[in-house]
């Protein structure tokens, strides 16, 4: 066994070490749904890494919703609203209790 062996697990053993904890370090996103809007009643959905991704699909959803609604000839506060908010963030009114 070399004498650089030591040295070289040791820088591996660092670099794996800073990786996981950037990897932890990033925020998560959570989508949301309030069902129908207004009544404040949410729900999870899927929890994205980037806030972007998480938009876009929210706003797909949302076109969606626009579109059934408008299809079925219902007005805009019965459809559902997605939306995407860090996951440290719990939109439902019983959280505020914890």
């Amino acid at each position: 066994m070399s004498i650089l062996a030591p040295l070289r697990l040791f820088v591996v053993v660092i670099v794996l070490t800073f990786l996981a904890i950037h990897a932890w370090a990033e925020p998560a996103w959570r989508l949301w749904v309030e069902a129908p809007l207004g009544s404040d009643q949410w729900s999870a959905g899927k929890d994205f890494v980037a806030k972007d991704e998480c938009d876009k699909h929210a706003q797909k959803l949302n076109d969606f919703e626009l579109t059934m609604a408008r299809t079925e000839h219902m007005t805009g506060d019965s459809r559902d609203l997605f939306t995407c908010l860090p996951d440290t963030v719990d939109p439902r009114p019983e959280a505020a209790l914890r």
